[in-house]
């Protein structure tokens, strides 16, 4: 067996580090990036005057528009499907064929 020294038990460790050292720096940048850019955004928000929006003039019409009756609607029919209760399926046996065969098959 070779000796193991006390610096090869440790390289695994200080490489973490320096990776986990290295994303802060990166996630750091980001942020910085983003704070700089929303703050500009924000104060070229503030010097924007903001116009009203023009108000579009509608022509007049020339032609005469023809108007549809619209189709009489058919009234909803209050009537509640009677909903059957929630049955277990036994593979397509019945009930009564499916607690036989759990009764010959000595069931608790």
């Amino acid at each position: 067996m070779l000796p193991s020294s006390a610096d090869d038990q440790n390289e695994p460790d200080i490489e973490a580090d320096r990776q986990a050292d290295s994303m802060k720096d990166q996630l750091r940048k980001d942020v910085a990036s983003w704070a700089a850019s929303r703050s500009a955004e924000a104060s070229g928000l503030d010097t924007r005057s903001v116009a009203p929006a023009a108000r579009q003039t509608i022509a007049a019409p020339t032609e005469r528009v023809v108007r549809r009756k619209a189709k009489p609607v058919e009234p909803i029919s209050l009537t509640v499907a009677e909903k059957k209760p929630f049955k277990m399926s036994y593979d397509g046996t019945t009930e009564r064929d499916y607690i036989a065969h759990r009764i010959k098959h000595g069931a608790r």
